[in-house]
């Protein structure tokens, strides 16, 4: 997971900048919508792209999201 620093149960930051944690499956799954928008449509996770997350990283979300989601 590349945007951990931001949206883990470790880091309350998560909390204050996004409203979501990412820090289970189902936690994701129920986030999907928000997932998708900050990290591939607006690229804006992880934040400042700090840990270099990929355009193909970013196809596999999608192609994870627009597939319905599923863990």
């Amino acid at each position: 997971m590349r945007d951990v620093s931001c949206s883990s149960p470790n880091d309350d930051g998560g909390l204050r900048r996004r409203g979501f944690l990412l820090d289970s499956p189902e936690s994701i799954s129920l986030n999907a919508q928000r997932l998708y928008q900050q990290a591939v449509v607006l690229k804006a996770m992880p934040l400042g792209n700090v840990t270099q997350m990929t355009d193909s990283e970013r196809k596999k979300i999608a192609a994870w999201f627009q597939g319905g989601a599923l863990n």
